[in-house]
């Protein structure tokens, strides 16, 4: 499911070096506890600070913005690393990689990340991280459009599959789980929607173990933000909330010309 615009070009990656290694990171957060349930710590809030000129961003974002834009790892409570998430989580695969032959619930793992049928995004960014080997996991995604109303349409059909798609299977590496779909109950912000996939994993490390899938998607103009957090047992609901409104507040400072504090460093062997 993810597209080669997600690898970015030596030349992308030496000049997002270059911006984003301009400004001094800060980590922070507090501790949650590895199965991702119960109550977590509300992550660092980022700060925005000026790149230049902080003009509006005009038309869609550039790679280097998408990827400024993502979750870093200091908005995280502690302990959460970034992770190369390929075929290595409890439901067989990164969590805004599970694929299933149901299209219609697939274009809710689709819209995060802008890969939706026909209506894909000009430009994008996703980074992954996880609290332990066994979890919890995380999945952060920008999309950039080149109007407004490709952002709505993903934010739009987002909405109308997670009322519309009740349970969903996924099969991965061996890994078979039925999930049961559900709203949010927590809000997780203005101009967004989340929803809630509960399972039983049925093959693999987690056999038998159930799992939680949130995943959230917001809107800023003609961008969208969304992220994927994989837990075992009930989930974390509040953590879900709390990492939408920051994934949020970064995508506004970006759309504004501004580079968010944290920020996300360039990926190895650019």
């Amino acid at each position: 499911m993810r597209r080669v615009s997600r690898s970015s070009s030596f030349l992308t990656g030496a000049l997002s070096a270059v911006v984003l290694l301009s400004v001094a990171g800060c980590g922070g957060g507090g501790q949650s506890d590895a199965s991702g349930e119960g109550t977590s710590p509300s992550p660092s809030k980022s700060k925005a600070s000026p790149t230049g000129s902080p003009s509006t961003a005009q038309g869609p974002l550039s790679e280097q913005q998408a990827r400024a834009a993502l979750l870093a790892e200091g908005n995280l409570p502690s302990g959460w690393k970034h992770a190369d998430l390929d075929d290595t989580t409890v439901a067989g695969d990164a969590p805004d990689d599970l694929s299933t032959k149901n299209r219609d619930c697939k274009k809710l793992i689709d819209a995060l990340g802008g890969d939706l049928d026909k209506h894909e995004a000009r430009t994008d960014g996703s980074r992954d991280y996880r609290k332990s080997a066994d979890g919890p996991y995380l999945s952060s995604e920008v999309a950039s459009y080149d109007q407004a109303k490709g952002a709505k349409r993903a934010l739009g059909t987002f909405k109308s599959v997670s009322k519309s798609c009740k349970k969903v299977t996924t099969r991965n590496n061996a890994v078979t789980i039925d999930w049961k779909v559900s709203q949010l109950k927590r809000k997780t912000g203005a101009d967004s929607a989340g929803v809630r996939l509960r399972g039983k994993a049925e093959g693999g490390p987690g056999n038998g173990k159930q799992l939680t899938l949130d995943l959230v998607l917001s809107r800023v103009k003609q961008s969208t933000t969304g992220l994927a957090l994989l837990t075992t047992g009930k989930g974390d609901d509040k953590l879900s909330a709390d990492l939408a409104k920051e994934a949020a507040k970064r995508l506004k400072a970006v759309a504004k010309g501004r580079t968010p504090t944290p920020t996300v460093p360039p990926e190895k062997g650019d």
